[in-house]
């Protein structure tokens, strides 16, 4: 073999390993940058995933980078958001130095970790059954429908309670569990009752639709303190508002993936939930809503404002 058959050879070796090499360089400053969303069915995440990408879109960072539910990609990812607990939970324990974004907590974190950073539920139960009350117009005799397995509906319950019996409502429990006929459970349930609420679980979200179908029939009104739960159909409730949620979650991942150094960890502390309508729910119940403070303060869904 002559000389210059060797030296085409060689060339030929070092441009396909520059190649490969380059190639491996470039998917690993990909997943650097990468950025997963962990969703859920729970109701109403497919829109908050679609006002998160649109959001950090709008901060130039590129539609490629955004990556959902996908382990291959998440793993390596630089900052990874969490749309439910579960999930969150379950990487919180991992030893990664990625950005952790957890939205609509509920269980507490003893963790002072800069890298953590969470949006923990507010119960804001005060409110609700102000806003029943103001609504209803007449005495609130509410039938309450929780997850009995679930430890937070379970803490929810109490306080509904004690406050229930401060404002004199007549409250009845209406208990779910895996292997409960949904359907025959809230037939014996809706009697003498004029509202209902939903307590926000996997369960209840499971079969919200066949629970809001059921009294939406009767034409009896149900709350819930839950975005999704409203834009699914109850007529409404206190819950963060996604949009300026999103575009905190934006800003703080840009920040980030320009220096990790930089880390806004009291990015959330300044949210407050608001009052959710879902004005298609109202008009449906026959309810009329004088313009005014209610309307004014409200993220409304469906229809036109009333």
């Amino acid at each position: 073999m002559n000389r210059r058959v060797i030296f085409i050879i060689s060339v030929i070796v070092v441009v396909i390993s520059g190649i490969g090499f380059y190639k491996k360089l470039s998917s690993g400053t990909t997943d650097e940058k990468r950025i997963c969303v962990f969703s859920s069915n729970i109701p109403g995440t497919k829109d908050d995933v679609h006002l998160i990408r649109q959001a950090l879109q709008a901060y130039d960072i590129k539609r490629d980078q955004i990556v959902e539910n996908s382990n291959r990609h998440c793993e390596s990812a630089l900052i990874k958001i969490f749309l439910e607990q579960e999930k969150f939970s379950e990487y919180i324990k991992r030893d990664d130095s990625a950005l952790k974004i957890g939205l609509h907590l509920h269980d507490s974190l003893e963790n002072e970790d800069s890298k953590i950073i969470c949006l923990f539920e507010e119960d804001n139960i005060q409110q609700l059954l102000e806003l029943m009350e103001n609504i209803l117009k007449k005495p609130v005799s509410c039938l309450v429908v929780y997850d009995k397995n679930n430890e937070y509906s379970k803490r929810l319950v109490m306080r509904y309670q004690e406050l229930a019996k401060i404002k004199g409502m007549n409250f009845q429990l209406c208990t779910l569990s895996k292997n409960c006929n949904v359907a025959t459970v809230l037939k014996e349930a809706y009697k003498n009752i004029n509202t209902v609420i939903l307590l926000p679980s996997p369960l209840v979200f499971a079969d919200c639709e066949l629970i809001l179908e059921h009294f939406k029939m009767r034409k009896i009104p149900v709350f819930a303190n839950h975005a999704g739960l409203v834009r699914s159909g109850a007529l409404g409730g206190y819950d963060f508002d996604t949009q300026e949620i999103a575009h905190d979650i934006a800003e703080i991942s840009n920040s980030f993936l320009r220096d990790t150094k930089t880390i806004k960890s009291n990015a959330f502390e300044e949210l407050c939930p608001q009052l959710h309508l879902n004005m298609d729910t109202i008009r449906h119940l026959g309810i009329q809503l004088e313009s005014g403070d209610l309307l004014d303060e409200a993220i409304t869904v469906g229809g036109a404002d009333l």
